[in-house]
């Protein structure tokens, strides 16, 4: 129609966005889909990119860092300790195998046993109760190692072989083991208070032999890592690395095992027969210094060192100290021959009771007349005025210069911790009194070795070689290194020792120390009763000792006994010399020697 204006047409004015009914614009189709693809064009690049820098430009280090973390913690392979030998070989000290078992806590409710195809256990409860059972464990501690944070829980350690096998044949994901080693001692109490024990997670040697020689026995340790899957299993033909440890090298010592078990029987048995504290056997080589035997009751199970008294895991043989009595008279006897002021015929009255210059009053152990004794009589009646009569011809500083050279208060070096030096005070701090009691062993204090070495002294012809227990040390490879012989120094005279010995065969032949005879061989020794010093001051009990050698004409071995504070008698002689006895009498059958010939023929007694 005239005058109406033209129709409008469909969609926006050129150059416009279309808009809804509400009037927002329109976006066109072409360019989201324009959009959408340039931004998956870009996501692809970076992650191209990525990946030409992963599996190109970084891929050794990524593979290696993958490798890393695949690769588990490093476990440790733990040395397998060396032995401790006696003289000809026997085992004294070994380790064996045990496992410590480990669970990973986070696969453990995996758990399914089935017998004759039947489900029979299932899930932790049932790993709890199988463990336990298998490993002889509290249920609640092994559900405690079971259920805690992590991936790496202890569950049992020291267990044998044959128990992990069984606890393997269960089957339950993620328990393992880790191989250790434990310390078996197969002579049980035998020595255990010289070879000692060992402790803590490293299993070091922390008494006895096994802390003095940890260094040669310990070994080194090796370490094992191998690559594990997501859940923690090891993965097979995976990669792996393992240093292995080396074992420790042994340790022979001197002591002879069958000689060691008689001596330690023996004075378990006079410990009890006596009703004693503790008693001490210590027998040693004549010529080489080598300890035979160093026995002790009570004794120790280095197992069970954890219920253990702890005075007891010592050796009392070198770490107790009392005063010798008596038996130091040989001390003052050698002296006063080496000095000149004496001969063994020399005759001398020898009153019960008698009083020093300076007042001090002494008397012998037996009330008595005066007695006509020759000086080989007096140490053979063991009398305390005789000896002091001896001894007042010696000066303060001879008598202690003697003390000195034969050992008192000084450390014998021998191949174990704790060894007292026993007490020798210098000759200028003796008071009125110590200055006599010195003679006769009182005022002066020894350990059982120190004793012993006094006796092997006089027995090796007046030469004095320090004990030792260490006879060789063995490489893992089996290469023997002999242990340094230390050097002999001279005491005494070869004379005086002899002189010393015919007078000490007196004591056993026609003296106090009859008790203490070996048929069949002339025997040397001398008995000791002493006044034992008590802990709180004073004194409390006696000492009783004999020391002695045989063959008296060609010895080999010296044999100390010591009995501390004994109830049930107290005379060296009734008390120490039947188990001084027995250990000789055995000692010189194990070694074969042959009786002795024609008696001594002896300085009498009295004149």
């Amino acid at each position: 129609m005239p005058g109406r204006p033209a129709a409008r047409p469909a969609g926006p004015p050129s150059g416009r966005p279309a808009r809804g009914r509400d009037g927002r614009p329109l976006v066109r189709p072409e360019r989201r889909a324009r959009l959408l693809l340039a931004l998956a064009l870009a996501v692809l690049v970076v992650f191209a990119g990525r990946l030409v820098q992963v599996q190109a430009l970084d891929a050794r280090s990524v593979a290696e860092q993958s490798l890393r973390d695949r690769i588990g913690p490093e476990r440790p392979l733990p040395a397998q300790r060396g032995d401790i030998l006696d003289a000809d070989g026997n085992v004294l000290a070994t380790s064996v195998e045990r496992r410590t078992v480990v669970a990973d806590p986070l696969i453990v409710d995996q758990y399914k046993r089935v017998e004759e195809k039947q489900v029979v256990a299932q899930g932790l409860e049932d790993a709890v109760r199988d463990l336990s059972s298998l490993l002889g464990r509290d249920e609640d501690d092994v559900r405690t190692a079971l259920t805690r944070e992590g991936r790496y829980s202890v569950v049992a350690k020291g267990i044998t072989p044959e128990v992990w096998s069984e606890v393997a044949d269960l089957g339950v994901p993620g328990v393992t083991s880790e191989s250790t080693w434990a310390r078996s001692y197969p002579g049980g109490t035998l020595a255990g208070g010289v070879l000692g024990y060992t402790g803590g997670d490293d299993g070091a040697g922390l008494g006895g032999v096994e802390a003095v020689m940890d260094e040669e026995l310990s070994g080194e340790d090796g370490f094992q890592r191998v690559e594990r899957g997501r859940m923690g299993q090891a993965i097979p033909m995976g990669e792996s690395e393992r240093v292995d440890p080396v074992r420790g090298g042994d340790v022979r010592l001197t002591l002879d095992r069958d000689l060691q078990f008689t001596a330690q029987e023996r004075a378990e048995s006079v410990r009890e027969q006596a009703k004693a504290e503790w008693v001490s056997v210590v027998a040693l080589e004549v010529s080489t210094g080598k300890v035979l035997a160093l026995a002790e009751s009570p004794s120790v199970d280095p197992e069970r060192v954890g219920s253990t008294d702890p005075a007891l895991l010592g050796s009392r043989s070198v770490s107790d100290v009392f005063e010798p009595g008596s038996t130091s008279k040989v001390v003052t006897a050698a002296a006063a021959l080496e000095e000149g002021v004496v001969e063994p015929l020399d005759q001398f009255t020898v009153p019960y009771r008698m009083t020093t210059q300076n007042g001090q009053s002494f008397r012998d152990s037996h009330h008595h007349d005066d007695e006509p004794l020759t000086f080989a009589g007096i140490l053979g009646e063991s009398s305390n005025t005789g000896t002091i009569q001896v001894g007042e011809r010696l000066t303060r500083e001879q008598r202690h210069d003697y003390m000195q050279r034969f050992g008192f208060g000084q450390q014998t070096g021998i191949e174990l911790p704790g060894e007292s030096a026993g007490l020798l005070s210098p000759a200028d701090q003796w008071d009125g009194r110590q200055q006599y009691t010195v003679l006769f062993g009182q005022g002066v204090s020894v350990n059982a070795l120190q004793a012993a070495e006094v006796y092997a002294t006089i027995a090796n012809g007046g030469v004095r070689i320090p004990p030792r227990l260490v006879e060789a040390t063995v490489d893992a490879d089996g290469t023997e290194h002999e242990a340094q012989r230390p050097a002999g120094t001279r005491v005494v005279s070869e004379e005086t020792a002899q002189q010393v010995s015919t007078m000490l065969e007196g004591v056993v032949a026609e003296g106090t120390g009859d008790a203490a005879a070996v048929p069949g061989y002339r025997v040397a020794g001398k008995t000791g009763t002493a006044e034992a010093p008590s802990p709180t001051g004073g004194y409390s009990g006696y000492t009783s000792s004999f020391i002695g050698y045989a063959p008296a004409d060609d010895p080999e071995v010296v044999v100390s006994v010591v009995v501390q504070r004994p109830t049930n008698g107290f005379y060296g002689g009734q008390v120490a010399g039947p188990l001084f006895q027995d250990v000789m009498a055995f000692a010189l059958a194990q070694r074969g020697v042959v009786p002795s010939g024609e008696p001594a023929r002896l300085y009498p007694q009295t004149w």
